[in-house]
């Protein structure tokens, strides 16, 4: 059982370490109102900011990514668009919450092709979408969800499932972020456009107005504008659609979309080119240490390799003069062990006073006449003497008994 937990802890602990630094919804909210201001800048510089940041895991980043993308769609940079996106669900796919961040990033591609009006694309990818992806969608993202199910039922040519789900999508935003509503209205304007309901769609567009100018949108303002110049084009109320159309060109010039594009463009070169430069200078940093390290090492190793000469040499000096000793007190040992073995088994062997003188001169390196005469015997009495002694002591003859035995 506690094998158990700890492989349950073992699991979780990765979570534990990773969990998000930044709230997503907050993020959100503060870029979007940076956003309303046209402070596209500040809003890129806030986001790389996060992405840069150590601390930031994949779901911070993911959001980050998300985030720049809905800045460069708010001045009209599709490309961008997408690339930040794309980046996005690179960061996903390493994150904990895979599933809810794939979820939103689908949503998100989804609504960038149904802005560039390319249907194709905007049918290939809600062809992905499952009740396990919509379970994942905010409220707001839901609403723009139920938008494209709503401008896609109008293409098929079902006109009350259209109107169903733009009703949806009002009846969300109403309650969570009318700030949006413009975006509904311009597709409703649309629908009873195609119906011929005149009155409705300027009812559509006066709302969506109302709703772009009272949260200060700019960008919503030209939308609605765009979707009543479209309805001129289809009843062919030229004059109206011209003038509704320089309208459009006015406030688009006064967006600037182009040149917040062209500056938000610059900006991401130049964070681009910092990060890169930072790249080089760390890379270089890390080539130094590295050789300073490596220098250190190789001069580490030649001081050691020629102590363990020196102490291989000293080594070899002491086992000699070891052995040299060892030698010399087994020689003095022996030496010592051997005199005092002849003096015990000279006196062990009970000899008499004359064979004892006889063995003194013969150390002394007396012949047998020069014993004999020093004796006062033959020199055939000494021989006596001396065969007795071999035959006692067990030795072969004088030199022997001269070199092994001692008085």
């Amino acid at each position: 059982m506690l094998n158990h937990y700890f492989k349950i802890v073992f699991y979780l602990f990765p979570v534990l370490i990773t969990a998000q630094n930044i709230d997503p919804v907050a993020l959100e909210d503060e870029i979007s109102k940076l956003n309303d201001q046209q402070h596209y800048e500040t809003s890129l510089l806030k986001l790389n900011e996060i992405i840069e940041d150590p601390k930031s895991d994949s779901f911070d980043k993911a959001h980050a990514h998300i985030q720049m993308a809905y800045t460069f769609k708010r001045v009209y940079n599709y490309v961008m668009t997408i690339n930040k996106l794309e980046l996005a669900e690179i960061e996903a796919k390493k994150s904990i919450h895979k599933e809810e961040l794939e979820a939103k990033i689908l949503a998100e591609k989804m609504l960038v092709y149904f802005d560039m009006q390319d249907q194709s694309k905007v049918l290939m990818l809600l062809e992905k979408f499952n009740d396990n992806t919509v379970k994942h969608l905010t409220r707001e993202t839901l609403a723009h969800y139920y938008t494209v199910l709503g401008s896609v039922a109008i293409w098929r040519d079902d006109y009350i499932k259209a109107e169903e789900n733009l009703d949806h999508a009002i009846a969300i935003l109403e309650k969570d972020n009318p700030k949006h509503l413009p975006n509904i209205y311009r597709a409703k304007l649309a629908l009873y456009s195609t119906l011929g309901d005149y009155n409705k769609v300027m009812t559509a567009f006066n709302k969506g107005l109302y709703y772009a100018k009272k949260h200060n949108v700019p960008i919503y303002d030209i939308i609605i504008h765009e979707g009543l110049t479209k309805h001129y084009e289809n009843i062919h109320d030229y004059e109206n659609a011209l003038k509704t159309q320089q309208l459009v060109s006015n406030k688009r010039d006064e967006y600037k979309a182009t040149t917040n594009s062209e500056k938000l463009l610059a900006l991401q070169n130049r964070l681009k080119q910092e990060r890169l430069q930072i790249g080089l200078e760390a890379e270089e940093k890390q080539q130094f240490y590295l050789s300073v390290i490596s220098i250190f090492v190789i001069v580490l190793i030649i001081i050691l390799l020629i102590l363990l000469r020196v102490y291989k040499q000293k080594n070899k000096l002491i086992l000699h003069e070891n052995q040299y000793i060892r030698k010399e007190v087994e020689r003095l040992s022996t030496q010592i062990d051997t005199k005092h073995n002849a003096k015990t088994i000279l006196e062990s062997h009970n000899l008499t006073e004359r064979q004892l003188e006889v063995i003194k001169l013969i150390k002394e390196g007396k012949t047998n006449k020069e014993i004999g005469v020093e004796l006062f015997i033959s020199e055939n009495t000494v021989k006596y003497h001396l065969k007795a002694i071999y035959e006692l002591l067990g030795v072969k003859n004088r030199i022997v008994l001269r070199q092994t035995y001692e008085l």
